[in-house]
């Protein structure tokens, strides 16, 4: 799906954000690589934005490693080191999760809730073992660990819960967005409604308990599924949905550093490196925050082609790929960013269970 106006307002704080990260201080330097991406930026607008949103952000990275010198190989380490550590520690208080419960005991696990009694009671006792593990795979992305890594874990446990009280949605055998949903000159809010009137392109919603069984059977059933990481952090609880499936899962990330997603660099601290096997991971050779098929490696695109099935997480996964048809993939992610709420027509910090295609027999 292509950029269009109203992404400008983030794309020009990232292009901010990257100059204050990789000039360290020099405010010379720092002026110079945040004069020189807004000049990025003017380019996309004047080109009438062919792009989506992440190949932006991909010219904003290289423009600003590139004139810092190689000074700066990750402008992100320390916060996917803190992201890392944060939610390991979360994962070791997991039993203490209101709705999660693990592999106790049903009695044990509501006692160990019990203080948490009032968000339990919103948990359904039906919920599925499967289900709480989805829900925590993309619990992550509602956690925001930029700002919770210096807060106490009782504060970041409380967010995690909402992983449990909020409603899975989606769409089951979606198509592509409209030719031009986001770009052009027209407005969002237009697109969306365009989006929306392609009811036979996108099957609307149906509920998330369905949503939940569809993804199900789908993994159960596919023999070969590759797992594409979003960011660090969330990718710790990636592990709760990847272990009943680690037998036919690969694993694939980022191939240069690209905000604070995973790359090779971060498996092992993320306790990942145990299910990997020597033919189990794959870079996509690529610094995009996403995938785009003309600049990945040939290693990620045989991957990719012979997977059966495709979870991309995040929500820059579905910007690069919503569009494709050539393999079912299943997005998971939390709807942030307005440009995509709106042409989705979903409310913001919705969880996302999209499939962009029925099952390819």
């Amino acid at each position: 799906m292509k950029a269009c106006l109203d992404c400008l307002p983030c794309l020009a704080r990232n292009a901010t954000e990257l100059a204050r990260r990789s000039a360290r201080g020099d405010a010379t330097l720092e002026g110079r690589i945040a004069a020189a991406g807004m000049r990025i930026l003017g380019a996309a607008a004047e080109a009438g934005y062919p792009l989506p949103p992440p190949c932006y952000a991909r010219q904003l990275i290289d423009n600003a490693l590139e004139m810092c010198g190689g000074a700066v190989s990750d402008p992100w380490a320390e916060e996917k080191k803190k992201s890392t550590e944060l939610a390991l520690k979360l994962m070791e208080r997991l039993e203490e999760l209101p709705g999660w419960g693990g592999s106790r005991s049903s009695a044990t696990a509501a006692e160990t809730a019990a203080p948490h009694a009032d968000a339990q009671e919103r948990v359904p006792p039906e919920m599925s073992e499967f289900e709480k593990r989805l829900r925590l795979a993309i619990a992550g992305n509602i956690l925001d660990f930029s700002i919770y890594a210096d807060l106490d874990i009782a504060a970041a446990m409380d967010t995690m819960a909402e992983a449990f009280k909020k409603p899975i949605c989606g769409a089951r055998g979606a198509r592509a967005l409209p030719s031009g949903a986001l770009g052009g000159s027209r407005s969002c809010a237009t697109a969306a409604e365009t989006a929306a009137s392609h009811t036979d392109a996108q099957e609307r919603v149906p509920p998330g308990d369905e949503l939940v069984a569809e993804l199900k059977r789908r993994m159960d059933e596919a023999k070969s599924i590759l797992w594409i990481f979003d960011n660090c952090g969330e990718a710790v609880f990636d592990r709760l949905l990847i272990e009943p499936y680690r037998d036919k899962i690969t694993l694939a990330v980022r191939g240069k550093p690209a905000f604070n997603d995973m790359t090779r660099a971060e498996l092992e601290p993320s306790g990942l490196s145990h299910f990997i096997k020597c033919d189990s991971l794959v870079s996509n050779d690529d610094g995009v925050p996403g995938v785009v098929d003309e600049t990945c490696g040939e290693e990620f695109r045989a991957a990719f082609s012979s997977a059966d099935l495709i979870i991309a997480k995040g929500q820059a996964n579905f910007e690069t790929m919503s569009e494709r048809t050539d393999k079912p993939i299943a997005f998971l992610f939390l709807a942030k960013c307005p440009v995509v709420c709106r042409a989705i027509g979903v409310e913001p910090k919705t969880i996302q269970v999209i499939f962009n295609t029925l099952p390819i027999t």
